[in-house]
């Protein structure tokens, strides 16, 4: 007899009525099988529709007798228990008028009590097994006054006699009394929460209706369906009716998804569902691989619905692919499934299909009935999903080929909170990429708060790797880290069998050599900046074994606080390393015996054959491995003779980007050795002759202006990029707080937290918030080496068609980098210059350059112009100063073709004149803390002519909002100087330490002399080490570093900000002082 379906209409609001509806029609029909007591291994035993209403009756007369108290009180629902008894419990709350808010027994402490704070619940259902982990989060909740009320949860003997005893007489279940007023689909159903897996679990409220949306939600795919009929699709997919029978093992009732499968699915299949066996009062079965397939084949399950860990563990088992491979599908979802484990599993023929959701937007992907089983089997596109017809979703790019999905309500699909300013929509922070052939389809590669920001800029999605490695068998949870580093390295938690105790250098050799293929592995689709070194290998402490998600799942963020300080530990031993990887020492350090030594170590780094002739950088070496290279030679000379001693305190820490192919660097390093009383390497330089040809590549073919352009005009519409940096800063302020400009729009790169930075960098600097409120103001993630700038097609079209000014102000400052490495934002200045030649009507183009295209100028001769320079040899000290002169020579190139440009040559900026919010990282105030170590200040000669940051701002405000015309190149320093002395007497009257005064070479003497023993916390000069040497062995001690006076008639002329401007005075000396020690920075 085939079950009674019950409507999918909405007419039953309440999930507590779907069990009514199911124990009035179909009360006999099973809800559960599981393997039954007397024979676990070879028949079922089940409990009925009506079985679980009684128990959800007996609960509520438990939970809440005769309905005293209020309704819709929030009760959290803390249990390891069985299948049976937590669905019970959890329909007993709903009965009885209260909100069930199931939380994970994986919680912690600190967790638990958060996600009751958060929702004010101060009731709790517990049991035995339980209550410790509740008396902990109690323990913290008294702390702050809060009480709770701890009810344990009712015996199997008293909701499911007949499994305690299956020879007790049936007995008479009394009516819980029905609601005051009839249940809505708007009511308060259960509260639900996500993993947690970045941070503490959030809270998320799940209505009725949107109970109902997840029981039928795959109906609009079947456009013949009408939800008042017993027909449809139901939660997983499976057309109601169908024969598809479900494993339900793999998830735990406390789970969204374990919740749906288990409870929801029968009620509105009439289909049961298979899950362990109870084992009330003893523990509930701990789920794993073995005996999930062991039920499932004995149940003849032919779908199942599983957690990604569980695949990858069955991947390695025939006997578990034979079967897998006679089901209907195998669904998983809550994580990523390696793409090695993927393939494997679908090459073997088994149907694994991924669904994809979340607590906050459900199941928003096309169902797997949708793809018949002869194309889910083999399917190549496995990893790759479609987004459902009834979910409304938009794809915001992240200018690296990425899109986070946003999902949007919409009259049939509704969320479960919202996180867009403005919009019924939740920005998930998944990410992924189109597929390259087939539209529609789309493949996840990470989120946006997993992407590791290396101090070189790059960014690096770790799914991928993290997929790879954690599919080994040797490895039971891996996490990248990496942020602010140069390079990344991995977490990795072996296997238990391999688990690698503190200290056992040999084991952890061992475990690093096993794991190391499959790394190489993971390295070969990277990028280059991305690849994992065998020396960043971090193996986990059994004893501290990863922190883990209700889902299993690796939680990223905790992992890293968890080990931060063996990573640090790590970062500083690679630093000092003086492991030469099995590669033996030079027997002489002659060039003979240096250059074959210095091959053998390049090819060991990057895996291939290296022409000693060639650039290191042109043959796949980057920042990461030149560091790594270093690191070795200078280990090398450490544990060498005592002239290679010696000669290792004078190697560069640009050693590799100053001598950049293996026979220069060779050379190098035996004259430094050979050399008495050697001195620190000093750049070779960049050569003239790659600036030309720069210059000759990226001015070549450019545009003329149209003629029939317009003229620009107001309203004044301004595109900013590098909004987050000092200078970008005051710059965005500036043209917010100015009346006269229409319209900003600030172009940064992408970010998970990009609003977060922007008000982040405002607060840094004491600029007021309010600005970034303004609603002429308009936050952009983009970056304008992409086409289109890497921003939605509307939104480009709406800049280009009505900006008057474009600032382009950002730049990766990198004065290790060669010029190669700007080739790429060099091309974004062609492509903006070509924008400005094709627009229809006249757009300005502001740059950015530095003096330090001056770099190289003689001193005593007259002052730089404000004009470009034509000997390009004034810019060869760094691959960062040959750049800007590129960009002044293509920004002249295109002012003689008629596109309005203006070059700004900026200068040293220092603290704003009203807060004195300098930033901690530029050579002045490391200078200053690490005088206070040292116990002497240095002196320094020539003229003060650094320009305040609010100032720079100014300037481009009377700019943008200038009548007349711009001049094409302007010096931005200090019109009126000021001299060393002024700054030295204020800096000193607010330290009030009276600290003696010395000349910068006795200074940089000290700073060497501690260079080994001190931290660059305390003595952050070490950072500039090299810099304040080339300060002391120059010429001059100039405080503008490069010696040079700047003209500024141009200046003065263009902006009336720059004609009041005062000199410094000690009193700004004193602001610097006072904002550095309220950052903590300095001591008080």
């Amino acid at each position: 007899m085939t079950s009674v379906l019950p409507p999918l209409d909405g007419s039953l609001p309440n999930l507590v009525e779907y069990v009514d509806f199911n124990a009035k029609y179909n009360g006999a029909k099973p809800w559960l099988l599981f393997p039954s007591s007397d024979a676990p291994s070879s028949r079922l035993a089940s409990l009925a529709f009506a079985d679980l209403s009684n128990a959800s009756h007996k609960a509520a007369h438990v939970f809440r007798p005769n309905r005293e108290g209020h309704d819709n009180r929030i009760v959290a629902v803390i249990l390891n228990t069985d299948t049976v008894l937590y669905a019970a419990a959890m329909l007993g709350l709903m009965r009885a008028g209260l909100v069930p808010y199931p939380m994970s027994p994986r919680n912690s402490p600190q967790g638990i009590s958060h996600m009751l704070r958060a929702t004010s619940c101060t009731r709790v259902l517990a049991h035995s097994l339980t209550l410790p982990l509740v008396e902990q989060a109690q323990a913290e909740l008294r702390a702050d006054g809060i009480a709770l009320q701890i009810d344990d949860l009712p015996s199997m003997r008293q909701l499911f006699p007949r499994l305690v005893d299956p020879n007790a007489e049936p007995e008479e279940t009394l009516s819980y009394p029905p609601p005051p007023k009839p249940a809505v689909l708007d009511d308060l159903g259960m509260m639900i929460h996500s993993s947690g897996s970045t941070g503490f679990p959030k809270s998320i409220p799940l209505y009725h209706r949107r109970i109902l949306q997840w029981m039928r939600h795959s109906k609009p795919h079947f456009s013949h369906i009408n939800p008042r009929v017993n027909v449809g699709v139901d939660v997983f997919g499976s057309p109601r009716g169908a024969t598809v029978r479900f494993a339900g093992m793999g998830l735990p009732t406390f789970h969204a998804m374990g919740f749906l499968l288990q409870v929801c699915y029968p009620m509105c299949t009439g289909k049961p569902v298979v899950v362990h066996a109870p084992q009330y009062p003893l523990p509930p079965t701990v789920a794993h691989p073995q005996n999930i397939l062991e039920v499932a084949r004995m149940a003849q399950c032919t779908a199942l619905v599983v957690l990604p860990s569980f695949l990858e563990a069955w991947s390695h088992s025939q006997e578990a692919i034979d079967y897998l491979k006679t089901t209907e599908v195998v669904v998983y979802s809550g994580g990523p499934l390696s793409a090695v484990v993927g393939n494997k599993l679908i090459a073997a023929g088994v149907p694994i299909f991924s669904a994809y959701g979340g607590t906050e937007t459900g199941n928003p992907s096309q169902q797997w009935t949708k793809i018949p089983r002869s194309e889910r089997v083999g399917n190549p596109d496995w990893e790759w999903l479609r987004i459902s017809e009834i979910a409304s979703v938009k794809w915001e790019p992240q200018g690296d080929g990425s899109y986070e999905l946003i999902v949007c309500e919409n009259k049939d699909y509704t969320l479960g909170a919202y996180n867009v300013p403005g919009q019924k929509a939740f920005a998930t922070s998944d990410l992924f990429v189109p597929h390259p052939t087939k539209e529609g389809l789309w493949r996840i590669v990470g989120r946006t708060d997993d992407v590791i920001t290396l101090s070189t800029g790059e960014k690096i999605v770790p799914l991928p790797q993290e997929g790879t490695v954690g599919a080994s068998s040797l490895v039971a949870g891996c996490v990248m880290f990496g942020r602010e580093h140069e390079q990344a390295g991995i977490l990795i938690e072996p296997v238990q069998e391999l688990a690698v105790s503190p200290g056992d250098d040999t084991a952890l050799a061992a475990f690093r050599n096993k794991i190391w293929p499959t790394i190489e592995q993971a390295n070969v689709a990277a990028p280059a900046f991305a690849r994992i070194f065998k020396e960043m290998i971090l193996v986990a402490d059994p004893s501290r074994p990863l922190p883990r998600s209700a889902k299993g799942a690796v939680v990223r963020k905790m992992s890293l606080i968890q080990y931060a300080v063996d990573i640090t530990r790590l970062y500083e031993t690679t630093e000092e390393s003086s492991n030469a990887k099995g590669i033996d020492p030079p027997t002489s350090w002659s060039l003979e015996d240096v250059l074959p030594w210095l091959l053998a170590h390049a090819k060991s780094l990057i895996d291939k054959d290296i022409c000693p002739t060639d650039d290191l950088f042109s043959q796949g070496f980057d920042s990461l491995s030149a560091t790594f290279f270093r690191n070795r030679i200078v280990g090398a000379l450490r544990s060498s003779t005592k002239d290679a001693q010696t000669a290792a305190t004078s190697i560069s820490s640009n050693l590799i980007f100053e001598h950049s192919n293996i026979q220069r660097l060779a050379l190098a390093i035996s004259r430094l050795v050979h050399i008495e009383n050697s001195s620190p390497m000093s750049s070779a330089g960049v050569p003239v002759s790659d600036i030309h040809a720069l210059v000759n590549k990226l001015t070549a073919g450019i545009a003329t202006a149209k003629a029939d352009r317009t003229g620009n005009t107001t309203p004044l519409v301004v595109l900013l990029t590098g909004a987050t940096g000092n200078i970008g800063s005051h710059i965005l302020a500036q043209l917010l707080a100015d009346e006269s400009i229409d319209r900003v729009y600030a172009l940064n790169r992408p970010s998970a937290d990009l609003d977060e930075k922007l008000t982040s960098a405002f607060k840094l600097r004491q600029i007021p918030v309010d600005l970034l409120r303004k609603e002429k103001f308009v936050s952009l993630a983009g970056d304008v080496t992409q086409p289109g700038f890497g921003i939605q097609n509307q939104q480009y079209d709406e800049i280009m068609n009505s900006a008057t000014h474009i600032i382009h102000n950002a730049w990766s400052v990198n004065f290790n980098l060669p010029l190669r490495a700007f080739e790429d934002q060099l091309a974004g200045v062609r492509r903006l210059v070509d924008l400005c030649a094709a627009a229809d009507h006249t757009i300005r183009l502001l740059v950015t350059s530095s003096i330090g295209v001056a770099s190289n100028w003689p001193s005593a001769t007259d002052s730089v112009p404000e004009s470009p320079l034509s000997d390009p040899s004034s810019a060869t000290s760094s691959g960062y100063s040959a750049s800007k002169y590129v960009v002044e020579q293509m920004l002249d190139a295109a002012l003689k073709c008629g596109i309005p440009t203006t070059t700004v040559r900026m200068g040293q900026a220092c603290g704003p004149r009203v807060t004195g919010a300098w930033g901690t990282a530029e050579w002045l105030p490391m200078m200053l803390k690490s005088s206070i170590a040292l116990g002497c200040l240095p002196n320094m000669t020539g003229p003060v002519s650094w320009i305040p940051l609010d100032t720079i701002g100014y300037i481009y405000s009377d700019w943008i909002t200038s009548n007349g015309d711009l001049p094409s190149l302007v010096n931005v320093v200090h019109p009126r100087p000021t001299t060393w002395d002024v700054v030295l007497r204020g800096v000193s009257e607010e330290l009030g330490t009276n600290l003696p005064v010395v000349s910068l070479d006795q200074w940089v003497a000290k700073l060497d002399v501690i260079a080994a023993r001190a931290s660059e916390k305390d003595v952050p000069a070490l950072n500039l080490l090299d810099f304040f040497r080339h300060l002391a062995s120059s010429s001059t001690t100039s405080t503008d570093v490069h010696g040079a006076t700047f003209d500024t008639t141009r200046l003065i002329e263009s902006a009336p900000t720059a004609r009041e401007l005062q000199p410094l005075s000690e009193e700004h000396a004193r602001m610097w002082v006072r904002y550095w020690r309220q950052i903590g920075y300095l001591s008080a």
